[in-house]
């Protein structure tokens, strides 16, 4: 298959380059107003719910690419898709710590993305974990991240891993 409009993951997978057929694109009928709507929304939000039902730690770095494009977005204007939601979550599922500051922009894209993501996303590496890794990196997003959990009450890993499924249920309905 080669055409992008039929999402087949195996197709996505297959070739890094086709991935800009998900990239966040403005749509050129947009005036300027409050809200812009997104070329590709629909078909990353179809790809989502593919990964979705069939992700793999494989399709890590693919997911931190959509979540990139969700949160470009959602820089655009007021509020939290679904596919914002599902990508935050896939991309969390990874586990990975470097992936954290994927997820605090994310969680920074917009005034409903911060207080719509679950913060326990942010730490799905593991909380002392995922602390000591962001106190210990370079990244920019290091001081914003580091005032937030200052101020605020960190999750047990107990109560991350709760969330999440939690986080996945709901997705499945």
């Amino acid at each position: 298959m080669s055409d992008p409009s039929t999402p087949e993951l195996v197709w996505w997978r297959d070739d890094r380059q086709r991935w800009d057929a998900l990239a966040f694109v403005p749509s050129p009928d947009d005036a300027a107003g409050d809200a812009v709507n997104d070329v590709h929304a629909e078909a990353r939000a179809a790809v989502l719910e593919l990964l979705f039902a069939d992700c793999t730690d494989a399709d890590a770095d693919f997911l931190v690419y959509l979540l990139a494009q969700e949160t470009l977005m959602h820089q655009t204007g007021w509020s939290l898709t679904e596919s914002m939601g599902l990508a935050a979550l896939l991309v969390a599922e990874r586990r990975r710590l470097p992936d954290v500051f994927a997820l605090w922009n994310a969680k920074n894209a917009n005034f409903d993305t911060m207080f719509g993501l679950d913060s326990e996303l942010l730490f799905a590496g593991g909380v002392d974990e995922t602390v000591a890794f962001v106190e210990a990196s370079d990244d920019p997003a290091r001081d914003g991240f580091m005032r937030y959990v200052s101020g605020t009450s960190l999750p047990s890993n107990s109560e991350v891993r709760t969330r999440m499924s939690g986080l996945r249920d709901y997705h499945t309905a």
